[in-house]
Protein backbone atom coordinates (compact mmCIF):
# COMPACT_ATOMS: atom_id res chain seq x y z
CA UNK A 1 0.00 0.00 0.00
CA UNK A 2 1.12 3.38 -0.91
CA UNK A 3 -0.41 6.35 0.64
CA UNK A 4 -0.50 9.81 1.51
CA UNK A 5 1.00 10.26 -2.39
CA UNK A 6 0.09 10.40 -5.59
CA UNK A 7 1.92 8.39 -8.33
CA UNK A 8 -0.87 8.71 -11.24
CA UNK A 9 0.41 10.54 -14.92
CA UNK A 10 -0.67 14.60 -14.68
CA UNK A 11 -2.59 15.73 -17.14
CA UNK A 12 -0.79 18.83 -18.96
CA UNK A 13 -3.11 21.53 -17.01
CA UNK A 14 -1.27 19.84 -14.09
CA UNK A 15 1.91 20.21 -15.56
CA UNK A 16 1.94 23.73 -16.17
CA UNK A 17 0.75 24.43 -12.94
CA UNK A 18 3.61 22.43 -11.43
CA UNK A 19 5.99 24.54 -13.55
CA UNK A 20 4.14 27.60 -12.60
CA UNK A 21 4.43 26.56 -8.61
CA UNK A 22 8.12 25.83 -9.47
CA UNK A 23 9.05 29.36 -11.20
CA UNK A 24 7.39 30.66 -8.32
CA UNK A 25 9.24 29.07 -5.79
CA UNK A 26 12.39 30.05 -7.29
CA UNK A 27 11.49 33.54 -7.36
CA UNK A 28 11.02 33.44 -3.62
CA UNK A 29 7.08 33.11 -3.36
CA UNK A 30 5.98 30.61 -0.39
CA UNK A 31 2.96 28.36 -1.11
CA UNK A 32 -0.01 29.71 0.92
CA UNK A 33 -1.96 26.50 1.42
CA UNK A 34 -0.97 23.78 4.28
CA UNK A 35 1.91 22.00 3.80
CA UNK A 36 4.26 20.08 5.66
CA UNK A 37 6.68 20.52 8.55
CA UNK A 38 8.77 18.86 11.42
CA UNK A 39 6.60 17.84 15.03
CA UNK A 40 10.15 17.69 16.49
CA UNK A 41 12.25 20.83 14.82
CA UNK A 42 15.05 20.61 16.93
CA UNK A 43 15.70 16.77 16.35
CA UNK A 44 16.31 18.01 12.64
CA UNK A 45 19.67 17.44 12.98
CA UNK A 46 22.58 14.46 10.75
CA UNK A 47 23.47 13.77 14.22
CA UNK A 48 19.43 12.51 14.94
CA UNK A 49 19.23 10.63 12.41
CA UNK A 50 20.20 7.42 10.89
CA UNK A 51 23.62 8.62 8.86
CA UNK A 52 23.38 10.02 5.23
CA UNK A 53 25.14 8.51 2.17
CA UNK A 54 25.72 5.34 -0.18
CA UNK A 55 26.35 2.73 2.77
CA UNK A 56 23.13 4.01 4.72
CA UNK A 57 21.40 3.38 0.84
CA UNK A 58 22.61 0.41 0.57
CA UNK A 59 21.27 -0.59 4.01
CA UNK A 60 18.20 0.48 4.13
CA UNK A 61 17.66 -1.67 1.01
CA UNK A 62 19.31 -4.93 2.95
CA UNK A 63 16.48 -4.14 5.60
CA UNK A 64 13.68 -4.33 2.86
CA UNK A 65 14.76 -7.46 1.33
CA UNK A 66 14.95 -8.73 5.12
CA UNK A 67 11.35 -7.96 5.34
CA UNK A 68 10.48 -9.11 2.20
CA UNK A 69 12.31 -12.61 3.53
CA UNK A 70 9.56 -12.63 6.72
CA UNK A 71 6.88 -11.96 4.43
CA UNK A 72 3.49 -13.27 5.37
CA UNK A 73 1.60 -15.05 2.55
CA UNK A 74 -1.97 -17.27 2.91
CA UNK A 75 -1.53 -20.27 5.08
CA UNK A 76 -4.67 -21.94 3.93
CA UNK A 77 -6.86 -21.19 7.47
CA UNK A 78 -10.55 -19.59 6.47
CA UNK A 79 -9.83 -15.66 7.36
CA UNK A 80 -12.56 -15.79 9.58
CA UNK A 81 -10.71 -18.23 11.49
CA UNK A 82 -8.47 -16.26 14.00
CA UNK A 83 -4.45 -16.62 13.96
CA UNK A 84 -1.57 -16.29 15.21
CA UNK A 85 -0.98 -13.69 13.48
CA UNK A 86 -4.15 -11.86 14.03
CA UNK A 87 -4.63 -8.43 16.23
CA UNK A 88 -7.96 -8.56 17.97
CA UNK A 89 -8.42 -4.96 15.22
CA UNK A 90 -11.49 -5.90 12.95
CA UNK A 91 -10.12 -6.37 9.16
CA UNK A 92 -12.03 -2.93 7.75
CA UNK A 93 -10.22 -0.88 10.01
CA UNK A 94 -6.84 -1.40 8.22
CA UNK A 95 -8.33 0.65 4.92
CA UNK A 96 -9.82 3.06 7.51
CA UNK A 97 -6.36 4.07 8.24
CA UNK A 98 -5.57 3.97 4.51
CA UNK A 99 -8.46 5.85 3.64
CA UNK A 100 -7.55 8.34 6.40
CA UNK A 101 -4.12 9.11 5.11
CA UNK A 102 -5.10 9.54 2.21
CA UNK A 103 -7.73 12.10 2.86
CA UNK A 104 -5.16 13.91 4.59
CA UNK A 105 -2.14 13.77 2.25
CA UNK A 106 -2.03 14.07 -1.76
CA UNK A 107 1.22 15.25 -2.34
CA UNK A 108 1.50 15.51 -5.84
CA UNK A 109 5.16 15.29 -6.58
CA UNK A 110 6.00 12.87 -4.01
CA UNK A 111 9.92 12.91 -2.25
CA UNK A 112 11.96 11.05 -5.49
CA UNK A 113 12.25 7.60 -4.22
CA UNK A 114 13.59 5.79 -7.18
CA UNK A 115 16.95 3.90 -8.06
CA UNK A 116 17.73 4.17 -4.16
CA UNK A 117 19.37 0.71 -3.58
CA UNK A 118 22.43 2.07 -6.05
CA UNK A 119 22.05 5.90 -5.61
CA UNK A 120 25.18 7.80 -4.63
CA UNK A 121 25.36 11.12 -3.31
CA UNK A 122 21.68 11.13 -2.40
CA UNK A 123 21.46 13.29 0.67
CA UNK A 124 17.84 14.17 2.89
CA UNK A 125 16.06 17.37 1.41
CA UNK A 126 17.28 20.40 3.66
CA UNK A 127 13.50 22.08 3.10
CA UNK A 128 10.13 20.92 2.77
CA UNK A 129 9.70 24.32 0.46
CA UNK A 130 9.49 22.20 -2.64
CA UNK A 131 6.74 19.69 -1.16
CA UNK A 132 3.05 20.51 -1.90
CA UNK A 133 0.28 19.19 0.01
CA UNK A 134 -3.15 19.62 -2.24
CA UNK A 135 -5.42 19.08 0.88
CA UNK A 136 -6.33 20.85 3.61
CA UNK A 137 -4.92 18.88 5.85
CA UNK A 138 -7.89 18.23 8.48
CA UNK A 139 -10.34 16.03 8.62
CA UNK A 140 -12.65 17.74 6.43
CA UNK A 141 -13.13 14.42 4.46
CA UNK A 142 -11.92 16.54 1.21
CA UNK A 143 -11.35 13.17 -0.71
CA UNK A 144 -15.35 12.51 -0.73
CA UNK A 145 -16.02 15.90 -1.34
CA UNK A 146 -13.57 16.94 -3.73
CA UNK A 147 -16.01 14.87 -6.13
CA UNK A 148 -19.31 15.72 -8.33
CA UNK A 149 -22.81 15.89 -7.23
CA UNK A 150 -25.65 13.68 -8.77
CA UNK A 151 -27.59 16.07 -11.16
CA UNK A 152 -30.53 14.34 -10.99
CA UNK A 153 -30.64 15.73 -7.16
CA UNK A 154 -28.17 18.13 -6.07
CA UNK A 155 -27.74 17.84 -2.68
CA UNK A 156 -26.76 14.14 -3.05
CA UNK A 157 -23.44 12.66 -4.29
CA UNK A 158 -22.97 11.40 -7.42
CA UNK A 159 -22.83 7.09 -7.58
CA UNK A 160 -21.99 4.63 -10.25
CA UNK A 161 -24.16 1.30 -10.90
CA UNK A 162 -22.36 -1.66 -10.94
CA UNK A 163 -22.25 -3.95 -14.05
CA UNK A 164 -24.53 -6.28 -15.39
CA UNK A 165 -25.35 -7.41 -18.92
CA UNK A 166 -28.89 -7.35 -20.51
CA UNK A 167 -29.51 -10.85 -18.87
CA UNK A 168 -29.10 -9.15 -15.38
CA UNK A 169 -25.81 -11.37 -14.97
CA UNK A 170 -23.62 -11.34 -12.81
CA UNK A 171 -26.90 -10.72 -9.95
CA UNK A 172 -26.93 -8.45 -7.34
CA UNK A 173 -26.23 -9.01 -4.07
CA UNK A 174 -29.48 -9.56 -1.86
CA UNK A 175 -30.38 -6.29 0.01
CA UNK A 176 -28.14 -4.26 -2.32
CA UNK A 177 -29.23 -1.15 -5.06
CA UNK A 178 -27.55 -0.78 -8.30
CA UNK A 179 -25.62 2.31 -6.77
CA UNK A 180 -22.70 0.44 -5.58
CA UNK A 181 -19.64 1.88 -7.66
CA UNK A 182 -17.64 5.04 -7.95
CA UNK A 183 -19.02 6.99 -10.31
CA UNK A 184 -16.74 6.25 -13.66
CA UNK A 185 -15.45 7.32 -16.85
CA UNK A 186 -16.12 5.46 -19.96
CA UNK A 187 -13.88 2.65 -21.70
CA UNK A 188 -10.64 4.26 -23.18
CA UNK A 189 -7.49 2.83 -24.42
CA UNK A 190 -5.58 4.81 -22.33
CA UNK A 191 -4.81 3.36 -19.14
CA UNK A 192 -4.90 6.30 -17.11
CA UNK A 193 -8.30 7.20 -18.20
CA UNK A 194 -10.03 4.08 -18.64
CA UNK A 195 -13.08 3.87 -16.29
CA UNK A 196 -11.32 5.97 -13.91
CA UNK A 197 -13.45 7.51 -11.00
CA UNK A 198 -14.87 10.77 -11.98
CA UNK A 199 -13.21 12.66 -8.83
CA UNK A 200 -9.63 14.06 -8.99
CA UNK A 201 -7.53 11.85 -6.53
CA UNK A 202 -8.11 7.88 -7.45
CA UNK A 203 -5.81 6.98 -5.02
CA UNK A 204 -8.92 5.09 -2.96
CA UNK A 205 -9.63 3.19 -6.09
CA UNK A 206 -6.76 1.16 -5.95
CA UNK A 207 -8.13 -2.01 -4.00
CA UNK A 208 -12.20 -3.25 -4.06
CA UNK A 209 -12.11 -3.10 -0.05
CA UNK A 210 -10.97 0.91 -0.38
CA UNK A 211 -12.96 1.78 -3.27
CA UNK A 212 -15.79 0.57 -1.57
CA UNK A 213 -15.35 2.57 1.57
CA UNK A 214 -15.19 5.25 -0.68
CA UNK A 215 -18.65 4.62 -1.52
CA UNK A 216 -19.81 4.00 1.98
CA UNK A 217 -19.08 7.50 2.88
CA UNK A 218 -20.68 8.74 -0.77
CA UNK A 219 -23.72 6.75 0.29
CA UNK A 220 -23.28 7.63 3.88
CA UNK A 221 -23.81 11.47 2.81
CA UNK A 222 -26.95 10.73 0.83
CA UNK A 223 -28.35 8.71 3.82
CA UNK A 224 -28.02 12.14 5.81
CA UNK A 225 -29.56 14.28 2.68
CA UNK A 226 -32.67 12.14 2.59
CA UNK A 227 -33.49 12.83 6.21
CA UNK A 228 -34.38 16.05 5.21
CA UNK A 229 -30.60 17.68 5.80
CA UNK A 230 -29.41 20.02 2.32
CA UNK A 231 -25.60 19.25 1.14
CA UNK A 232 -24.14 21.47 3.43
CA UNK A 233 -26.03 20.50 6.39
CA UNK A 234 -25.24 16.84 5.32
CA UNK A 235 -21.57 17.16 4.61
CA UNK A 236 -21.34 18.70 8.53
CA UNK A 237 -22.99 15.83 10.03
CA UNK A 238 -20.79 13.30 8.25
CA UNK A 239 -17.50 15.40 8.89
CA UNK A 240 -18.13 16.12 12.26
CA UNK A 241 -19.07 11.64 12.41
CA UNK A 242 -16.39 11.29 10.66
CA UNK A 243 -13.96 12.96 13.16
CA UNK A 244 -15.32 10.99 15.98
CA UNK A 245 -14.67 7.83 14.04
CA UNK A 246 -10.96 9.02 13.81
CA UNK A 247 -10.05 10.15 17.28
CA UNK A 248 -12.67 7.72 19.10
CA UNK A 249 -13.22 4.26 17.21
CA UNK A 250 -10.10 4.40 15.27
CA UNK A 251 -7.50 6.08 17.11
CA UNK A 252 -8.37 3.93 21.02
CA UNK A 253 -7.86 0.62 18.52
CA UNK A 254 -4.33 1.29 17.36
CA UNK A 255 -2.85 3.65 19.72
CA UNK A 256 -1.59 2.94 23.51
CA UNK A 257 -4.98 3.27 25.55
CA UNK A 258 -3.32 5.11 28.01
CA UNK A 259 -1.61 7.48 25.35
CA UNK A 260 -4.80 8.23 24.32
CA UNK A 261 -6.66 8.92 27.16
CA UNK A 262 -4.35 10.94 28.36
CA UNK A 263 -3.73 13.00 24.72
CA UNK A 264 -8.17 13.55 24.66
CA UNK A 265 -8.22 14.76 28.37
CA UNK A 266 -5.17 16.76 28.39
CA UNK A 267 -4.62 17.79 25.13
CA UNK A 268 -1.37 17.87 23.45
CA UNK A 269 1.88 18.09 25.35
CA UNK A 270 4.28 18.18 22.62
CA UNK A 271 2.53 19.49 19.18
CA UNK A 272 0.04 21.87 19.82
CA UNK A 273 -0.79 24.28 16.99
CA UNK A 274 -2.80 27.00 18.35
CA UNK A 275 -3.84 28.78 14.79
CA UNK A 276 -5.35 27.46 12.45
CA UNK A 277 -2.85 29.07 9.45
CA UNK A 278 0.13 27.17 11.06
CA UNK A 279 -1.48 24.01 10.61
CA UNK A 280 0.73 21.11 8.68
CA UNK A 281 1.00 17.64 8.20
CA UNK A 282 4.18 16.59 10.49
CA UNK A 283 6.59 14.39 8.18
CA UNK A 284 7.03 12.48 11.17
CA UNK A 285 3.22 11.36 11.43
CA UNK A 286 2.77 10.90 7.37
CA UNK A 287 5.83 8.94 6.58
CA UNK A 288 6.33 6.94 9.63
CA UNK A 289 4.07 6.74 12.65
CA UNK A 290 0.98 6.95 10.08
CA UNK A 291 1.82 4.51 7.60
CA UNK A 292 0.65 1.24 9.06
CA UNK A 293 -1.78 -0.08 6.89
CA UNK A 294 0.85 -2.49 4.92
CA UNK A 295 1.68 -3.65 8.31
CA UNK A 296 -2.35 -4.09 9.30
CA UNK A 297 -3.34 -5.45 5.93
CA UNK A 298 -3.70 -9.32 5.66
CA UNK A 299 -2.52 -11.57 2.98
CA UNK A 300 -5.93 -12.84 2.06
CA UNK A 301 -9.39 -12.21 2.81
CA UNK A 302 -13.15 -13.51 2.22
CA UNK A 303 -14.07 -10.41 0.26
CA UNK A 304 -17.92 -11.67 -0.31
CA UNK A 305 -19.64 -14.74 -0.89
CA UNK A 306 -17.70 -15.20 -4.41
CA UNK A 307 -14.64 -14.51 -3.66
CA UNK A 308 -12.79 -16.59 -0.62
CA UNK A 309 -10.03 -16.94 0.81
CA UNK A 310 -8.27 -14.15 -1.81
CA UNK A 311 -4.95 -12.98 -1.82
CA UNK A 312 -4.98 -9.05 -1.24
CA UNK A 313 -3.51 -8.43 -4.73
CA UNK A 314 -6.00 -10.12 -6.54
CA UNK A 315 -8.61 -7.47 -4.92
CA UNK A 316 -7.23 -4.65 -6.75
CA UNK A 317 -9.70 -2.82 -9.12
CA UNK A 318 -7.45 -3.05 -11.93
CA UNK A 319 -8.32 -6.37 -11.80
CA UNK A 320 -11.87 -6.46 -11.45
CA UNK A 321 -12.49 -4.26 -14.34
CA UNK A 322 -10.05 -6.15 -17.05
CA UNK A 323 -8.12 -4.91 -19.49
CA UNK A 324 -8.18 -1.25 -20.91
CA UNK A 325 -10.87 -0.32 -23.21
CA UNK A 326 -12.67 -3.57 -22.89
CA UNK A 327 -14.18 -5.62 -20.33
CA UNK A 328 -17.39 -4.36 -17.91
CA UNK A 329 -18.63 -0.74 -17.63
CA UNK A 330 -18.19 -0.65 -14.21
CA UNK A 331 -17.75 -2.60 -11.19
CA UNK A 332 -19.49 -6.28 -11.54
CA UNK A 333 -22.15 -6.76 -9.41
CA UNK A 334 -20.64 -9.70 -7.89
CA UNK A 335 -18.12 -7.76 -6.61
CA UNK A 336 -19.75 -5.69 -3.80
CA UNK A 337 -18.21 -5.77 -0.32
CA UNK A 338 -19.77 -8.02 1.70
CA UNK A 339 -19.03 -6.06 5.26
CA UNK A 340 -20.06 -8.06 7.59
CA UNK A 341 -16.90 -9.78 6.79
CA UNK A 342 -15.15 -7.12 7.84
CA UNK A 343 -16.63 -5.66 10.92
CA UNK A 344 -18.42 -6.83 13.56
CA UNK A 345 -22.18 -6.88 12.21
CA UNK A 346 -23.50 -10.13 12.40
CA UNK A 347 -22.94 -13.14 15.28
CA UNK A 348 -19.88 -14.55 13.62
CA UNK A 349 -16.84 -12.93 14.25
CA UNK A 350 -15.62 -10.89 11.42
CA UNK A 351 -11.86 -11.54 9.93
CA UNK A 352 -9.41 -9.61 11.74
CA UNK A 353 -6.67 -7.13 10.74
CA UNK A 354 -2.61 -8.41 11.12
CA UNK A 355 -1.15 -7.39 14.62
CA UNK A 356 1.39 -4.27 14.71
CA UNK A 357 4.95 -5.73 13.58
CA UNK A 358 7.83 -5.19 10.98
CA UNK A 359 6.25 -8.94 9.53
CA UNK A 360 4.22 -7.53 6.05
CA UNK A 361 2.00 -9.88 4.26
CA UNK A 362 2.05 -10.30 0.65
CA UNK A 363 4.84 -11.62 -2.22
CA UNK A 364 8.16 -10.86 -1.11
CA UNK A 365 8.88 -8.74 -3.96
CA UNK A 366 5.73 -6.66 -3.12
CA UNK A 367 6.41 -6.38 0.26
CA UNK A 368 10.29 -5.61 -0.38
CA UNK A 369 9.00 -2.76 -2.69
CA UNK A 370 6.73 -1.48 -0.50
CA UNK A 371 9.28 -1.70 2.67
CA UNK A 372 11.81 0.26 0.50
CA UNK A 373 9.36 3.20 -0.55
CA UNK A 374 8.93 3.80 3.26
CA UNK A 375 12.30 3.67 4.06
CA UNK A 376 13.53 5.48 1.76
CA UNK A 377 10.85 8.25 2.33
CA UNK A 378 12.22 8.56 5.71
CA UNK A 379 15.57 9.00 4.43
CA UNK A 380 14.62 11.78 2.38
CA UNK A 381 12.89 13.25 4.59
CA UNK A 382 15.59 13.34 7.13
CA UNK A 383 13.34 12.16 9.35
CA UNK A 384 14.99 11.59 13.17
CA UNK A 385 15.76 7.84 14.20
CA UNK A 386 13.00 6.32 16.46
CA UNK A 387 16.14 5.75 19.53
CA UNK A 388 16.14 10.00 19.23
CA UNK A 389 11.97 10.95 19.14
CA UNK A 390 12.04 8.04 22.11
CA UNK A 391 14.84 10.24 23.98
CA UNK A 392 12.95 13.73 22.74
CA UNK A 393 9.99 12.26 24.71
CA UNK A 394 11.98 11.16 27.81
CA UNK A 395 11.31 7.25 27.28
CA UNK A 396 13.91 4.46 27.41
CA UNK A 397 14.57 3.50 23.41
CA UNK A 398 14.56 0.11 22.15
CA UNK A 399 18.56 -0.37 20.53
CA UNK A 400 21.27 -2.88 20.14
CA UNK A 401 19.88 -6.12 21.67
CA UNK A 402 16.25 -4.99 22.61
CA UNK A 403 15.80 -3.67 19.47
CA UNK A 404 16.83 -6.95 17.90
CA UNK A 405 14.36 -8.89 20.72
CA UNK A 406 11.62 -7.11 19.19
CA UNK A 407 12.13 -8.31 15.40
CA UNK A 408 11.89 -11.76 13.88
CA UNK A 409 15.05 -13.60 13.60
CA UNK A 410 15.45 -13.36 9.80
CA UNK A 411 15.45 -9.55 10.22
CA UNK A 412 18.39 -9.24 12.98
CA UNK A 413 21.16 -9.28 10.71
CA UNK A 414 19.81 -6.47 8.28
CA UNK A 415 19.01 -4.59 11.06
CA UNK A 416 22.46 -4.26 12.66
CA UNK A 417 23.57 -1.44 11.20
CA UNK A 418 20.61 0.62 12.44
CA UNK A 419 20.70 -0.59 16.24
CA UNK A 420 21.61 2.60 17.50
CA UNK A 421 19.83 4.56 15.15
CA UNK A 422 17.14 2.77 13.56
CA UNK A 423 15.11 4.68 10.39
CA UNK A 424 11.66 6.19 12.58
CA UNK A 425 9.20 4.12 10.40
CA UNK A 426 11.06 0.70 10.88
CA UNK A 427 11.30 1.68 14.36
CA UNK A 428 7.86 2.11 15.16
CA UNK A 429 6.83 -0.88 14.06
CA UNK A 430 9.38 -2.83 16.15
CA UNK A 431 8.37 -0.92 18.56
CA UNK A 432 4.76 -2.13 17.85
CA UNK A 433 5.39 -5.81 17.92
CA UNK A 434 8.10 -6.06 20.89
CA UNK A 435 6.82 -8.98 22.63
CA UNK A 436 8.07 -7.08 26.01
CA UNK A 437 5.38 -4.25 25.18
CA UNK A 438 2.27 -4.07 23.21
CA UNK A 439 3.02 -7.65 20.61
CA UNK A 440 1.52 -6.22 17.98
CA UNK A 441 -1.68 -5.06 19.91
CA UNK A 442 -0.94 -1.21 19.26
CA UNK A 443 1.76 1.52 18.20
CA UNK A 444 3.71 1.47 21.16
CA UNK A 445 4.54 4.42 23.37
CA UNK A 446 6.67 6.58 20.39
CA UNK A 447 4.34 5.43 17.58
CA UNK A 448 0.97 6.10 19.96
CA UNK A 449 2.24 9.46 21.07
CA UNK A 450 2.79 11.13 17.42
CA UNK A 451 -0.37 9.39 16.14
CA UNK A 452 -2.93 10.65 18.99
CA UNK A 453 -1.06 14.24 19.23
CA UNK A 454 -1.16 14.61 15.24
CA UNK A 455 -4.54 13.40 14.60
CA UNK A 456 -6.24 15.51 18.00
CA UNK A 457 -4.36 18.25 16.63
CA UNK A 458 -5.77 18.08 13.13
CA UNK A 459 -9.35 17.50 13.97
CA UNK A 460 -9.55 20.38 16.21
CA UNK A 461 -8.63 22.77 13.16
CA UNK A 462 -11.09 20.72 10.97
CA UNK A 463 -14.58 21.92 9.75
CA UNK A 464 -16.88 21.67 12.63
CA UNK A 465 -14.39 20.30 14.86
CA UNK A 466 -16.11 18.24 16.94
CA UNK A 467 -13.07 19.52 19.31
CA UNK A 468 -14.07 23.03 19.32
CA UNK A 469 -15.95 24.42 22.81
CA UNK A 470 -19.54 24.81 22.54
CA UNK A 471 -19.67 22.82 18.94
CA UNK A 472 -23.04 21.05 19.10
CA UNK A 473 -23.90 17.78 17.22
CA UNK A 474 -26.72 15.71 16.41
CA UNK A 475 -25.11 12.09 17.47
CA UNK A 476 -23.88 10.39 21.19
CA UNK A 477 -21.48 8.21 18.68
CA UNK A 478 -20.42 7.02 15.44
CA UNK A 479 -18.02 4.11 14.28
CA UNK A 480 -16.68 2.48 11.03
CA UNK A 481 -19.82 0.09 11.63
CA UNK A 482 -22.38 2.54 12.09
CA UNK A 483 -21.01 4.07 8.99
CA UNK A 484 -21.53 0.91 6.49
CA UNK A 485 -25.24 0.62 8.03
CA UNK A 486 -25.73 4.18 7.60
CA UNK A 487 -24.61 3.93 4.00
CA UNK A 488 -26.81 0.64 3.73
CA UNK A 489 -29.90 2.91 3.96
CA UNK A 490 -29.52 4.06 0.92
CA UNK A 491 -29.72 0.06 -0.71
CA UNK A 492 -33.36 -0.08 1.45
Amino acid sequence: MTTGSDEQRPSTREAISARVRSLAIEAGARPSDHGFGRMFPALATPSRGIGEGPRTLKDLARLAAAMAATAEGPDGRPPRRRGEGDADIPAAYAFLVEFVLNDLVWERRPVEEAGVAGATGCAPIGTFSSLFNRRSGCLDLESVYDAPRDPAAVRRMLLGEVWRNPLGEPALPPKKSPRNDLPRHPRALDPARDRVPRMSDARNDRSLPLSQLHVAFLKAHNALVATGRSFEAARRALRQRYQWMVLFDLLPKIADPAVVEAVMSEGPLLWRQDRPGDIFIPVEFWAAAFAIAPSLARPSYDYNRHLRDTEAAALSTRAALGPSGSGPDGLPANLVIAWEGFLPLEAEAPQRARRLDTTLAGAPDTVEAAALRHLSRGYRLGLPSGQAVAQHLGLKPLRDDTLLAALPEAQRVAALPFCEATPLWFYILAEAGDPAGPAGKHLGPVGSRIVAEALWTLARHSDASILAPGELRDFDRFTLSDLVLLAAEEDG
